[in-house]
């Protein structure tokens, strides 16, 4: 049960990491886009391909380890020492640099919108895919509103 609620979870970030992808190597491929084809475009979609790949692969690995859980022995005390501590490493690195992952999203977040922005205004490429535009770049803007609010309400 817990792994199908852990594979639910990860739905939805893959879900939007596939949207992404998919409009990007539209924009890509498309003949007409020469000047906006930049290297901003290859560089956030394989950005996304490997957040995707990434998520995919943390995917698999929770879900062996609650199918297996059985059978790996997390009893043996030394099993289970080495688990805590890796847990509380990564959890104290992600407390103590909270922030700075907040300012990359921030940036990432910000350059999508100038991208977005700049496919919508050149007349060849702006009707690829339309309103799969208009959804990433108002879901960007919001995004980066509430990241902004993050970071300086915390």
């Amino acid at each position: 049960m817990v792994a199908l609620i852990s594979i639910i979870f990860f739905v939805i970030p893959i879900a939007l990491n596939l949207i992404n992808l998919k409009y990007l190597y539209d924009i890509k491929n498309e003949s007409n886009c020469e000047e906006i084809n930049s290297p901003y475009i290859n560089i956030f979609f394989n950005y996304y391909l490997i957040e995707l790949c990434l998520l995919i692969l943390l995917i698999i690995i929770l879900s062996y380890i609650f199918h297996n859980y059985n059978k790996i022995n997390f009893k043996r005390t030394h099993t289970r020492l080495i688990l805590i501590k890796l847990v509380k490493i990564l959890g104290n690195f992600f407390k103590k640099n909270k922030k700075i992952f907040e300012l990359f999203t921030l940036l990432i977040s910000g350059i999508l919108i100038k991208l977005y922005y700049d496919i919508g205004k050149e007349e060849q490429c702006k009707n690829i895919d339309k309103y799969t535009r208009l959804y990433l770049f108002y879901g960007q803007i919001i995004g980066f509103g509430i990241i902004s609010y993050n970071i300086i309400l915390n």
